[in-house]
């Protein structure tokens, strides 16, 4: 069984105006880029997670197809 994740807080960066020259700390550059991959980490889980059920889906509907296969082959010999 799969081990539930820790949801991670929602923090909003704030949207600096283009054109405009904004002048940031180290800090304030790092946390940016902190922030930008914790993002991207969650995107690649986010893929990972419904890869897996676009191919579990797919399996469900083989079997579905493969029993409506059976049935057909069943009623024609009836």
């Amino acid at each position: 069984m799969r081990a539930s994740r820790k949801r991670r807080p929602q923090t909003t960066v704030p949207k600096i105006p283009k054109g405009q020259r904004v002048d940031v700390t180290r800090a304030e550059f790092n946390r940016a880029i902190d922030i930008i991959n914790e993002r991207g980490q969650l995107i690649s889980d986010l893929r990972r997670d419904l890869d897996v059920q676009f191919k579990r889906i797919a399996q469900l509907q083989a079997e579905v197809d493969a029993l409506t296969r059976h049935f057909d082959r069943l009623k024609n010999t009836i």
